[in-house]
């Protein structure tokens, strides 16, 4: 698999151009090219098969709008992922307990319903 060819039909399925990468580099931001540095770098082939990873874990490419794509990974075989930007909720729900408890793994779960009278 080519990294570059892949990348940019990521890039395209995700809606996005490569016009719209902010950077490339790893995902807390503290390395990063640009688009037209990155494709230099990009431009080799590994084996995205079972077997052993060969892409660094932690990069992305991060879009201006705030959406990225990340790398993910199963026994050696490796993929793009889209993450869509996060954008809150107009209204939201109050939340008072944050453990988890049996069969509970989720703020919603460990919070809802709530008696009326903790409301």
């Amino acid at each position: 698999m080519n990294l570059l060819d892949e990348t940019k039909g990521e890039i395209s399925q995700s809606g996005h151009s490569t016009d719209d990468v902010r950077f490339v580099g790893s995902r807390d931001g503290s390395i990063g090219l640009t688009w037209g540095q990155a494709e230099k770098v990009l431009d080799i082939d590994y084996d995205d098969g079972y077997g052993s990873q060969e892409i660094a874990a932690d990069l992305v490419v991060v879009f201006t709008d705030g959406g990225f794509l990340r790398r993910e990974e199963y026994d050696g075989s490796e993929w793009w992922e889209y993450e869509p930007p996060f954008r809150g909720p107009e209204t939201q729900k109050p939340f008072r307990l944050v453990k988890l408890t049996y069969s509970a793994d989720s703020l919603e779960d460990i919070n809802y319903p709530m008696e009326a009278t903790e409301e």
